[in-house]
């Protein structure tokens, strides 16, 4: 009889190879996916005797299911584009150059506030390519830049572009591992509320730790800096971060908990933002003494990437419009996504919610298969709000016509990659889902994948599960697809072992975000933004420390909830 280990070791394979190529071989994502692609329908043929429609069904299946995810990020970067267009963002980033000059103040307004907003509005990595050169412009060191602009992202992404990596990543593969008295809406919301829950309360304390990094880090070109001094020149600032920290994860999590996984970045930030401004430009709570870095003439070759000072540039952005004018459509945005998401909002006797999901468009079964795929098309973030708010943008902004047919044209060459990589993944883990109907009579891939991570991490697994979703992120780059890859293998192994799936995939979710901060596409991409391609290794080397205690808080207080808090949660 074939064991599960013998099992767990051949479905591991397609997801092996894949990686191997991606950080091993720098393959790009759709080369590396494409071949454990290939690998998948193999194994499944052979080793796992699929009929031969039931494989090009599920993979037909995944392809669809990956659809709405690309039309979700279609419709966030679009958003975006339509901005820079306009000149809405240099307007924002202008706004923070003209606030306050502590650089622990700049870094936690920026880092809680305006990454927040843009990652609940855009994710896939744009708000550390936005925010790193506006920490640049402001005067931070070139790897200070790329540092913060990976370290502030990581609670985030597990509601990024308004919430993919929940509604298309784990909603795109988790369904068939449901029992039949739930459906997938209801699994995506719990999801949603005990992720926020981990994030939130990581949040209270991510700011203040993250001042800690600059101060210690940052605080002495020489390189002797010590914890002692860093925590003195922390401890000033910490009732300002505290509280930030507290309002953007308070905020965060009662979004994730009542409207869902659309919402919680967007809101976060904005309150963030306002309440911090309000703080600083009153002087409450900020620190009588200003922290700075050291003259910028004892830079060392590290901090500085390699550049010369002469090649970083220092111009502030102009103020193209009105501030507000420039946040209009993020504000359009969240107010859209929260009226269509509140539960039980009602408007002239009829439910919004309900009424808005009833428009679709269904594919009853694909091949003659029970698989079936419907798009809820007013129900997608991509297509209801971002594509009509980004038109009207265009509007609002008075854009000319070359100017908003520029970005739709960047948006469609910078979507075109990750749609790619997107269809190939979904489709992959859907034939490794569903090789579970075999000739063969053997557990599916995952399941079995599943089943030997369940007895390797025994009652040890909500602490190992956000390891296992910053793995997957640290491969791709992506929270969204590492959810993907990882979900159902998570919410499996949870089952097995006899603890809660909801927690476990929470975990999962979570880890995803924080493998953001590590990994390699995004490392790089980041380094490439600010200039300093090649020092990636100086990079990571700090990320590291940071991914790690989010990485041991998020488990120990996993096993917290698990075992102690909410042990019979589903």
């Amino acid at each position: 009889m074939t064991t599960v280990l013998t099992l767990a070791l051949v479905g591991v394979i397609p997801i092996g190879v894949a990686f191997v190529l991606l950080a091993g071989l720098r393959w790009s994502a759709a080369r590396a996916m494409g071949v454990g692609w290939l690998l998948a329908g193999g194994i499944g043929l052979t080793y796992w005797r699929m009929e031969a429609d039931w494989l090009v069904a599920s993979a037909l299946y995944g392809a669809l299911q990956a659809v709405d995810i690309i039309l979700i990020v279609f419709g966030a970067i679009l958003l975006m584009n339509y901005l820079e267009g306009s000149g809405a963002i240099a307007t924002i980033r202008w706004y923070f150059g003209q606030i306050e000059e502590d650089r622990r103040i700049q870094v936690l307004l920026i880092g809680l506030g305006f990454m927040t907003v843009i990652e609940g509005a855009a994710g896939f990595g744009t708000p550390g390519a936005l925010a790193a050169p506006l920490f640049i412009g402001l005067g931070f060191p070139p790897l200070a830049a790329a540092v913060f602009g990976l370290f502030f992202n990581a609670p985030n992404p597990p509601f990024g572009a308004a919430g993919t990596p929940v509604i298309g990543g784990t909603g795109a593969v988790i369904e068939p591992a449901l029992p039949g008295a739930m459906g997938v809406t209801e699994f995506l919301s719990m999801v949603s509320a005990w992720s926020g829950v981990v994030t939130g309360l990581t949040y209270v304390f991510w700011g203040l730790l993250g001042v800690f990094f600059l101060t210690y880090w940052f605080g002495d070109a020489d390189g002797g800096r010590s914890a002692a001094a860093a925590a003195r020149d922390t401890l000033p600032i910490a009732p300002f971060a505290l509280l930030l920290g507290a309002i953007t994860g308070g905020t965060q999590l009662a979004i994730a908990w009542v409207v869902g996984p659309a919402l919680p970045d967007i809101a976060a930030g904005f309150v963030v933002l306002a309440v911090g401004l309000l703080l600083a430009n009153n002087d409450v709570l900020v620190p009588d003494r200003e922290w700075e870095f050291p003259d910028d003439s004892t830079w060392s070759d590290t901090w500085l990437g390699g550049l010369d000072l002469d090649e970083i540039s220092r111009d502030q952005p102009k103020k193209e419009m009105s501030v507000l004018l420039a946040w209009t459509p993020y504000l359009l945005v969240a107010v859209a996504l929260l009226l269509t998401r509140w539960p039980d909002l009602s408007v002239a006797g009829t439910d919004v919610l309900p009424w808005i999901q009833s428009f679709s468009l269904s594919l009853e079964s694909i091949l003659g298969t029970e698989l079936g795929y419907t798009l809820q098309y007013l129900y997608l973030p991509g297509t209801m709000p971002f594509v009509p708010i980004a038109v009207l943008t265009g509007f609002l902004h008075r854009m000319d016509l070359d100017e908003m047919g520029a970005a739709w044209r960047r948006s469609v060459e910078q979507v075109a990659p990750a749609a790619l990589t997107l269809v190939i993944a979904v489709s992959m883990t859907q034939i490794m889902i569903q090789s579970q109907t075999n000739a063969a009579g053997l557990l599916g891939m995952m399941e079995a994948l599943s089943r030997a991570l369940a007895m390797g991490a025994g009652g040890l697994l909500p602490v190992v599960s956000p390891w296992v979703g910053a793995i997957g992120s640290f491969m791709t780059g992506s929270n969204t697809s590492s959810n993907i890859l990882f979900s159902v293998l998570q919410y499996d192994a949870a089952a097995a072992v006899g603890l809660s799936r909801t927690i476990v995939v929470s975990l999962q979710n979570v880890g995803g975000g924080l493998g953001n901060m590590v990994s390699v596409l995004n490392v790089a991409a980041i380094c490439g933004v600010v200039g300093i391609t090649g020092r990636e290794g100086d990079l990571l080397r700090k990320a590291i420390v940071p991914m790690a205690i989010f990485a041991l808080f998020a488990g120990l207080f996993g096993m917290l909830l698990t075992y102690v808090l909410v042990p019979g949660l589903f």
